[in-house]
């Protein structure tokens, strides 16, 4: 039997672009509307996709790779926003777990982010903090650390929202402990949890998440997705 691939999810083109230029063996498909790319990564079978932006994008993709793939892990790869004053411009952030932020029941009695997953089987569940697998956390961290020395390990905050603003930026730090804030990778990671698949979030910091978001964004996310493939060349071949 061949070897179960690692899945890999981007939501822009420039998160995937260098992981698409260096494949092997590349086959695209279509699914879903969107086009996946199977093949080799440093000898590694992988399969590529770019999601587009938002947490139903995400979601779909993901939840067709893992049908479609059976992936034995999903890295969901990107830059994002940092959060809190340790957290600076071309830094990597390696979750430890995800949330989704605006995730709102609170009305009802609910902490905020707390998601309702149902199982077939009737034994339904409230979730806040969505797990990623700490072997390929681990792994990614201790690799990051080693190329780039600005790496952190912690909760990384997802919702449809761009965030620009230092008064929500505060609030996910002081409310989650967070350390960025980005648009896909809590979707992704809800879809792995309920399939039972492994899941890993690396991002790098493209902005501050405040009012500079708008200049800052645009002018180093190419940088930051330049990261992110450079830490998954060094780091697949022992996931």
């Amino acid at each position: 039997m061949a070897e179960k691939p690692i899945g890999i999810i981007g939501a822009m083109a420039t998160e995937v672009e260098a992981l698409l230029a260096a494949m092997q063996e590349e086959k695209v498909e279509e699914f879903s509307g969107l086009a996946f790319h199977s093949g080799t990564l440093e000898g590694v079978a992988c399969v590529v996709a770019e999601c587009g932006p938002g947490k139903v994008n995400a979601a779909v993709c993901a939840q067709t790779m893992v049908l479609r793939y059976s992936p034995r892990l999903v890295i969901n790869v990107g830059v994002a926003g940092g959060v809190g004053p340790q957290v600076h411009i071309g830094d990597l952030v390696v979750a430890a777990a995800c949330v989704q932020y605006d995730f709102d029941t609170t009305a009802m009695g609910d902490p905020l982010g707390t998601l309702f997953i149902r199982r077939a089987s009737g034994e339904n569940e409230d979730i806040l903090l969505l797990p990623c697998c700490e072997e390929a956390a681990g792994l990614l961290l201790k690799e990051a650390r080693s190329i780039y020395g600005g790496a952190h390990f912690g909760v990384i905050c997802t919702g449809d929202v761009f965030v620009a603003d230092a008064e929500k930026n505060q609030f996910l730090q002081e409310k989650f402990e967070a350390h960025a804030v980005e648009m896909e990778g809590g979707a992704i990671a809800q879809v792995c949890y309920m399939n039972s698949v492994p899941c890993a979030v690396l991002r790098a910091i493209s902005d501050c998440a405040n009012d500079d978001s708008p200049m800052d964004f645009p002018a180093f996310t190419k940088m930051a997705a330049e990261k992110t493939g450079k830490l998954l060349g060094a780091v697949l071949p022992r996931l």
